[in-house]
């Protein structure tokens, strides 16, 4: 007979007192996202305050929107203002969260 022949030998398991939770802690909750608010400083340029700063600039270009963050950091070109809006404060929020993960 071989060790794999053999029946297995049950060990007695320790009882526990209290269960033991399967569920993950609960996230926190996520920050409410904010917009921004835009300004037309000029004709085809747009300013926007983000929470009270400024956080950046789109300036249109022929059919491009191109679009600069607070630090002047290019965020991308686009073909609609909307989505250029958009773009920026999707970009604005997550240096926000960046921010609070460090603090």
């Amino acid at each position: 007979m071989t060790l794999l022949d053999q029946p297995l030998l049950e060990q007695p398991r320790p009882e526990r007192s209290t269960p033991v939770p399967r569920t993950r802690p609960a996230a926190e909750e996520p920050h409410p996202r904010t917009e921004a608010e835009w300004r037309l400083a000029d004709t085809d340029f747009w300013v926007a305050s983000y929470q009270g700063y400024f956080g950046g600039t789109i300036d249109r270009q022929g059919d491009h929107f191109f679009v600069r963050d607070t630090f002047a950091r290019y965020v991308g070109d686009f073909s609609d203002l909307a989505i250029a809006k958009r773009k920026l404060e999707d970009h604005l929020e997550c240096l926000l969260a960046e921010r609070r993960d460090r603090h």
